[in-house]
């Protein structure tokens, strides 16, 4: 039997009168890939402080077997101030550094030494080089690995001043190369592109130490790992197998608990008969009984303390127009940089719910604010249905007013608000979102992106739209309000725009993907499905346009025919052999600008290859216009 990586051993950790965790007890072995999950506020992020050392438990012991690597990645990783990418992944490479500083100094050290002591220096000397020679002589070549691997170009790029996304990606970079034993990832997918998701998730499968996974990915949870355990009034209870399974098996359980409560309740309501009855007969009833009912009581009142769902519902709009958003032919740069709409054109009918879908940085909270007019296109036009109503959740969460009380962010100081299925009480519709009455007077700025998150849906849902714009609306969500999210979302009966790097989330709710292809021209595609079927469904395409093409060019045969003069038939091949290179050129072109490190400085190599591009389109329209004026003249002949 593997032997234990980690535990803690009845931990209890409070915060005031309030404990979040309670005689708390994990086993994770080595090899086993553990999954945790639980509300927001159950106590997973305490969890995970507890096993970094942040934090110390008020009783009982965590407990980390001595001698392995441990790497742990937090959810907003921190660096040194002033760090390069360089420096952030050499400190990572310390315990290597430090094995070969170790190993020059025994052997200056050996140089005086005699005895006993040249003894003990020489099995070190052989313990060290051993160890090195797993690792390497030389820092350099596993610094470069790491850096290809998580795609980190510019190693001299500032850690702090990078997005959310590459900071992420510099932190994975770091637990990579300490090759641990042990990795304890509190939600490592956010702020990654779905590339690099994929990429954890490799590696994820492949690791073959000890994995506790902190997240809300419920796709990676069921890529990866082998138990499940749920965060719940301070406790944890276990699961085996991947998310699809703790979901059937606490489906099940639920069930039998939910009959043994109605069997509970079916018996209370006899015993509180009993105990109405009048008060002479009360005198008769011994005090054991009395009490046994009392405490009966209790229980039932326990077991039905579920937390009502939130019963989100998103109302459409009255716009009965079927096409709501026509885009023609756009085009969008910003000054100096890469163009991100290249001749887009969408049509946006009622009921579709599309997701977009591409990584960081290739210009979908972009296309979401050109096609909402709040940018201009450079060219092209978009036209809106004239009583089109919109309804949108920003990726900055611009939308709450941190100066203002999360109540008066809902409802703007009036009392009651209208739900679309009536009026309800302001701080009672606020309740349904988690947030209890005592805490409605804190101010917004004081909220957890979670909470930011919640305040903004249901701040949402009482504007009734014909068109939702949600940018990464899953973000800091915990697993049961995604899932009402995914319900409201599914009964909505407007037009929906949503981007979210939340693969199992996506596939649940759109009908539509429009995918970003570096490859392709214009580059967003529009596929009917969900993102996880957009790879087959291009390459289908790809097939399907190729036979296309290879059919044209068997209908239109290049053999000479008459009615070209020998000038003409010259000049009909140079012009061939002119096109055939400059495809090859936009190959070349497009395969140099979908590197993610073509457009990182104002001096990188993208800027020209993208004028290269445009001059080489130029010139393959002006020869496929004399091709095909030489074709027509030979077809005629």
């Amino acid at each position: 039997m593997p032997s234990i990586a980690l535990s803690l051993i009845n931990v209890t950790k409070r915060y005031g009168a309030t404990a979040i965790l309670d005689g708390l007890s994990l086993g994770l072995f080595q090899g086993e890939k553990v999954g945790l999950i639980g509300r927001n506020g159950a106590g997973k992020s305490t969890l995970f402080r507890l096993l970094t050392g942040d934090e110390t438990p008020d009783s009982g012991e965590v407990v980390i077997t001595q001698g392995l690597r441990v790497a742990r990645l937090s959810q907003e990783p921190h660096f040194a101030p002033g760090a390069s990418i360089r420096q952030a992944l050499e400190a990572a490479l310390a315990d290597h550094a430090a094995l070969l500083a170790r190993h020059q100094r025994i052997h200056e050290t050996l140089h005086g030494a005699t005895g006993l002591e040249e003894a003990r220096l020489l099995d070190e000397l052989q313990s060290v080089e051993h160890q090195i020679e797993h690792w390497g002589w030389d820092l350099e070549p596993r610094l470069k690995a790491a850096a290809t691997t998580w795609g980190l170009e510019d190693l001299d790029a500032e850690v702090e001043s990078l997005s959310g996304g590459w900071r992420k990606r510099v932190a994975l970079a770091q637990a990579w190369l300490k090759e641990p034993d042990v990795l304890v990832l509190d939600e490592p997918t956010n702020h990654l592109d779905p590339d690099q998701v994929e990429k954890l998730e490799a590696w994820l499968q492949a690791f073959g130490g000890a994995l506790l996974l902190i997240t809300h990915d419920r796709h990676l949870l069921d890529a990866v790992v082998s138990r499940m355990l749920e965060l719940e009034d301070g406790g944890l209870r276990s699961y085996e197998g991947g998310y699809s399974d703790y979901l059937l098996e606490k489906s099940d359980r639920e069930f039998r608990e939910a009959r043994l409560t109605e069997h509970m309740q079916n018996r209370l309501r006899r015993e509180m008969a009993w105990l109405r009855r009048g008060a002479k007969a009360r005198t008769r009833k011994s005090k054991l009984r009395i009490q046994e009912v009392l405490d009966l009581k209790d229980t039932v009142e326990d077991r039905t303390r579920l937390e009502a769902r939130q019963g989100l519902a998103f109302a459409a709009g009255g716009n009965r127009s079927d096409a709501l958003i026509r885009a023609e032919g756009l085009r969008f740069a910003y000054p100096g940089g890469p163009e991100l709409l290249d001749g887009l054109d969408l049509s946006l009918q009622r009921g579709m719910r599309v997701a977009l879908l591409g990584p960081n940085g290739c210009g979908k909270s972009t296309l979401l604010k050109v096609l909402l007019g709040d940018l201009e296109p450079l060219e092209g036009e978009v036209y809106r249905h004239p009583k089109l109503a919109t309804t949108t959740i920003s990726q900055g969460r611009g939308e709450l007013d941190g100066a203002r009380s999360i109540l008066d962010n809902l409802a703007d100081r009036a009392a009651v608000v209208d739900t679309g299925s009536g009026t309800l009480l302001a701080h009672v519709y606020l309740t349904r979102f988690g947030f209890p009455v005592d805490q409605q007077n804190r101010s917004a700025a004081t909220l957890s992106g979670g909470e930011r998150n919640r305040l903004l849906l249901a701040k949402a849902m009482l504007s009734p739209a014909d068109l939702l714009v949600l940018d990464e609306p899953t973000n800091d969500l915990d697993i049961p309000t995604l899932q009402n999210l995914e319900e409201a979302l599914l009964g909505f009966q407007g037009t929906l725009l949503l981007v979210s790097h939340d693969r199992f989330f996506l596939d649940q709710v759109v009908t539509h993907t429009l995918a970003w292809n570096g490859e392709g021209s214009p580059r967003w595609e529009l596929y009917e499905g969900a993102p996880s079927t957009v790879r087959s469904l291009r390459e289908a395409r790809a097939a399907s346009l190729e036979a296309a093409r290879a059919a044209v060019k068997a209908a239109v045969p290049r053999a000479r025919k008459p009615g070209l003069s020998q000038k003409e038939l010259r000049r009909l091949a140079e012009v061939e052999q002119a096109m055939d290179t400059l495809h090859a050129r936009l190959s070349e072109l497009d395969a140099a600008l979908a590197d993610p490190s073509a457009f990182l400085r104002a001096d990188s190599p993208g800027h020209q290859a993208l004028k290269d591009r445009d001059a080489a389109r130029a010139e393959l329209e002006d020869l496929e216009i004399a091709w095909l004026e030489l074709e027509e003249k030979r077809q005629e002949g």
